[in-house]
């Protein structure tokens, strides 16, 4: 069995960045899920009425928004999602 030298063996310990990438793409998956799960409150032959339409447009473009308004990604705080959508 040959030995491998430290300087061959890959650094399994992330830096910063690194950690910053994962947790942005996990939010992005999150973000996108949610969104994918209110897909249904915009179609013209949804049961819900226009308010409860217009709750859940506001809840999606807060979702869209997620990346774009928090510089940190350790600290983004999810939309609350409507009631109704619970």
């Amino acid at each position: 069995m040959s030995e491998m030298s430290m300087d061959v063996v890959p650094s399994l310990v992330l830096n910063k960045e690194g950690l910053e990438f994962l947790q942005w793409s996990s939010i992005r998956v999150r973000r996108d899920q949610l969104l994918r799960e209110s897909d249904h409150t915009q179609v013209q032959d949804s049961p819900l009425n226009e308010g409860q339409r217009a709750q859940a447009a506001a809840y999606r473009k807060l979702l869209r928004d997620v990346p774009q308004d928090v510089g940190d990604p350790f600290t983004v705080v999810w939309p609350e999602k409507p009631g109704f959508l619970k």
